[in-house]
């Protein structure tokens, strides 16, 4: 009798076997397409500065060179730019809470942010059109090519293509 009660563990039967594998693959199916929704929805960023296409269809160095340009007409970068524009900003925020109010006070605050973001603008193109005069008629023409093609795919999918350009 002491030969007939063993110490057994207990098996698992396969049915129960099936069904929890089952479940951790319907599981994980269903984490991917969360997180492929997710990948596939978040676009770029503006605040990155690569929304323009002309700049993301630039090689490295060009880009880095008119990012340089850009950050000597601003005077430090991004924090640079965005106390520019915090200042720009809260001259609207204050034109607005002004009583009466006072339409040209805020048209002014407005002209003043507006100001401030056309001189990094103009200081982005000026860095392009350098760029663009120092290359060959070659390197204008595969960035033209490069240009074509990203319209050809539409703004909105360019950025979810892998980054073809010379690194």
């Amino acid at each position: 009798m002491a030969e007939t009660m063993k110490d057994t563990k207990p098996k698992m039967s396969r049915k129960l076997k099936v069904l929890l594998i089952g479940s951790l693959s319907v599981n994980l199916l269903v984490a991917g397409l969360f997180v492929g929704a997710i990948l596939l929805h978040s676009g770029p960023s503006d605040v990155g500065g690569h929304s323009d296409l002309l700049l993301r269809v630039l090689d490295k160095d060009d880009r880095r060179a008119i990012g340089s340009a850009v950050k000597e007409a601003q005077g430090g970068g991004r924090r640079a730019f965005w106390a520019g524009q915090k200042a720009a900003l809260g001259d609207v925020a204050i034109a607005l809470k002004a009583e009466p109010y006072d339409g040209a006070a805020v048209q002014a605050a407005l002209a003043r942010k507006s100001a401030h973001m056309s001189q990094t603008r103009n200081a982005a193109e000026t860095a392009m059109l350098a760029r663009f005069e120092a290359m060959s008629g070659a390197e204008r023409a595969a960035l033209a090519e490069r240009l074509e093609a990203a319209l050809a795919r539409g703004l909105k999918s360019d950025w979810k293509k892998k980054d073809t350009r010379d690194q």
